[in-house]
């Protein structure tokens, strides 16, 4: 090839590397920008507080509001229990307002925790400062008046005399099966017959400073026996009167006149 045809098709090569390299650089992606996480504060925890004394088992709570420096957020709240081991005893999840009020029924005689934060868009706040309260004891009153039962005491069949309190009583729940318990241990307390400590799980009321089974009585040796089929809200609480075996004497309660508050 002729000298100065060669320099040509060189620079022609030459233009064509840095022609790809002029789009090689066009093609750089751009930057993308982040918007700021929102800047949201905390609540205060107004009421309960202190460790207040509730007027029942249940708990309004109410703080004053959070604020978030970008205005298309809108914050909704997320409350939180604690019982007095500090375990969460419920979650409200996510509500409008800065005020909710606890849905499940709270055990008596407890000091409880709680605390609030608000959230949007996957963006949550700080907590507020704790808020305490006490629960009261469970109301005396089972809410109903209660028949003639003392005159159950003349029957001698325990089976029929348990039917004889339950149709003075009629229970719907575990406080009304507890006041058939109650009485049944009462008319037999001259034989030994009293309640039973229960300190958890389902059908468990507390009275007088104890932790009882609403549907079984025990005596001094540890022997229970059943009183409810059925037991608790919802159950059908029909009476019975069945062996339901042993368990540690120390849960026996001696018989409480059913009278007490």
């Amino acid at each position: 090839m002729p000298r100065r045809l060669m320099r040509l098709a060189a620079s022609g090569v030459l233009a064509i590397v840095a022609g790809c390299g002029s789009n090689a650089a066009s093609t750089t992606p751009t930057a993308i920008t982040v918007s700021p996480s929102p800047k949201i504060t905390a609540p205060t925890a107004q009421s309960p507080v202190s460790g207040q004394l509730l007027g029942g088992l249940t708990a309004t709570l109410t703080a004053a509001a959070a604020s978030v420096d970008i205005s298309t957020f809108v914050l909704q709240y997320r409350f939180q229990v604690f019982n007095d081991t500090a375990d969460v005893t419920e979650d409200s999840g996510l509500v409008g307002a800065p005020t909710w009020t606890t849905t499940k029924t709270l055990t008596p005689s407890r000091k409880f925790t709680w605390k609030v934060r608000a959230e949007s868009q996957g963006f949550a706040g700080p907590w507020s400062s704790a808020g305490a309260f006490t629960t009261p004891e469970q109301p005396p009153a089972y809410g109903k008046p209660i028949g003639e039962w003392q005159s159950c005491g003349s029957i001698v069949d325990k089976s029929v005399l348990v039917v004889c309190v339950w149709n003075a009583v009629r229970p719907v729940d575990s406080v009304g099966d507890l006041e058939v318990s109650k009485r049944v241990a009462w008319l037999l307390r001259g034989e030994g017959a009293g309640l039973l400590i229960k300190a958890s799980g389902d059908n468990v009321v507390l009275w007088q400073g104890f932790s009882l089974s609403a549907s079984r009585i025990c005596y001094p040796d540890g022997h229970i026996y059943k009183l409810m089929s059925d037991a608790g809200p919802g159950g059908t609480n029909a009476p019975q009167y069945s062996d339901n075996d042993f368990v540690d004497p120390s849960l026996y309660v001696k018989a409480i006149d059913p009278s007490k508050p």
